[in-house]
């Protein structure tokens, strides 16, 4: 098993030899293994280990086996306790998937706080055939196929997995032969987790009755596939989208756009391309916010993509910060992929320049928004009462069919299908004017009728005056 891991080191991460690695450690066979392995190659490693408060007693049993492995190998150790089926049933994840981001979180902010570059975690060849054959079963990309990374960057920390190309066999044929005991986790052996149904039922079938070398087969094809994804990448990079761009380069470029936002592995997939509004919701505090989320984006709901704007030298980008805490930028569209993006928010501070995403793609409208007193009479310009919109949430988006509003000046409310034929404004160009919303009412048609109910209500009275920098009104 060495020697496997010593030819998986050097071709991957060489740079992991001799370094400060935390090890991620569950007590099983795997990580007890990996530990020992990557002092055997003379890393300084740490221990990290996660009680996701599932199993009782024999959790507690675990933990106090690590403590026990990491004093025997004169490692740190560092212990998180976390209560997973409550955080479970607050976000509505799976336990299995609320348990993943739990640890992988300690993880980062461990390895952070103890300036480890490096996280190391045990997942074998056996698990690459099993992940491989899961995402053939549910429908996948080429990127899919691929399984398991070597290496994968997340947070501004390096989880490495030496491993990768060790059965599970050898796995424990290795433990044996040094003497080293381990945990075996009860729910290994529970059919009901998909993953273990395939590891113990399904696999063992494929094997008895179609390939008895399924398993290396399936890794063969995660080989290809990784480095045909690599290609696609290559070429998706340099490519220039147009109504000609092949299907396939076309969802690549989708998929590298949602990798770059931090979206996790197990949401990129073809139905995230398909329809990313699934994926990511756009949602931003209004201006006095701005400086509470730039400041602590972990104030950000849980499960939301949250946008701020920031604005060097006097002009404000969009960022989005997805619910796994990654920032990106994500206003730049230099390959025309906003066509799937019709909804948008940001924030600005107290006066500022922002581009938008819209729903025609291009670079977006560049927005304005300026505090100020009373009315204005620009034709490309909206204002809105300070007051009225308080703290709450305002969103910029496009028009959708139901949509109703409050025009000033005229009793109830009207469709919005109805003031576009009011203004003679063609069905075709519908889509690209720009609705103002707060609090799930529309405030404005942005530069042409407000809500009575956002309506500035003296000459005096605090504004805030919205105007588009890139047209005389405010359509996208």
């Amino acid at each position: 098993m060495i020697s496997t891991v010593q030819k998986t080191v050097a071709a991957r991460f060489p740079q992991i030899r001799g370094k400060r690695v935390l090890v991620a450690a569950s007590g099983g066979a795997d990580s007890t293994a990996l530990a020992l392995a990557l002092q055997d190659l003379g890393c300084e490693i740490a221990l990290a280990h996660v009680h996701h408060g599932i199993r009782g007693k024999s959790a507690d049993a675990d933990a106090r086996f690590v403590a026990a492995l990491a004093k025997k190998l004169g490692a740190p150790v560092f212990f998180g306790k976390f209560a997973v089926p409550a955080e479970a049933k607050k976000t509505g994840e799976s336990l299995e998937m609320a348990a993943r981001r739990v640890r992988r979180d300690f993880l980062v902010a461990t390895a952070k706080r103890g300036k480890f570059r490096f996280v190391a975690v045990g997942q074998t060849a056996d698990d690459q055939a099993e992940t491989v054959l899961m995402r053939i079963a549910r429908g996948t990309s080429v990127a899919g196929l691929a399984g398991i990374p070597y290496l994968l960057k997340h947070r501004g920390v390096a989880f490495v997995r030496p491993l990768r190309d060790v059965p599970r066999a050898q796995v424990v044929a290795f433990l044996t032969s040094r003497r080293q005991r381990w945990r075996e986790d009860e729910t290994n052996a529970d059919d009901f987790a998909l993953r273990n149904r395939v590891r113990h039922e399904i696999l063992p079938l494929l094997e008895q009755r179609l390939n008895p070398g399924v398993r290396q087969a399936l890794l063969r094809l995660a080989d290809i596939a990784a480095a045909e994804d690599q290609v696609m990448s290559a070429l998706a990079r340099k490519t220039k989208l147009t109504a000609r761009t092949p299907l396939a380069l076309r969802r690549r470029l989708a998929l590298d756009e949602l990798r770059a936002a931090g979206v996790p592995p197990e949401k990129r997939d073809f139905r995230a391309v398909e329809n990313p509004r699934k994926v990511f919701t756009f949602h931003v505090k209004p201006a006095e916010s701005f400086y509470v989320l730039r400041k602590n984006p972990a104030q950000a709901p849980q499960g939301r993509a949250t946008l701020a704007a920031r604005a060097p030298h006097g002009r404000a980008t969009l960022a989005a910060r997805a619910p796994q805490g990654r920032s990106t930028l994500v206003a730049r569209d230099p390959h025309g992929l906003a066509p799937w993006v019709n909804e948008f928010a940001f924030a600005s501070p107290k006066s500022g320049k922002t581009r938008s995403p819209t729903p025609r793609g291009g670079g977006g409208p560049e927005i304005e928004i300026r505090r100020g007193r009373g009315f204005s009479r620009r034709a490309d310009e909206v204002c809105l009462s300070a007051a009225a919109v308080g703290d709450r949430d305002l969103v910029f988006r496009s028009w959708r069919p139901g949509d109703r509003m409050k025009p000033l000046g005229m009793a109830g409310s009207k469709k919005l299908s109805d003031v576009f034929t009011d203004l003679k404004i063609p069905r075709a160009e519908r889509p690209s004017w720009i609705v103002v919303e707060c609090a799930g009412q529309i405030a404005a048609l942005a530069g042409w009728r407000v809500s009575r109910d956002f309506a500035v209500e003296s000459p005096r009275a605090p504004s805030l005056r919205i105007r588009n920098l890139s047209g005389s009104a405010l359509k996208s």
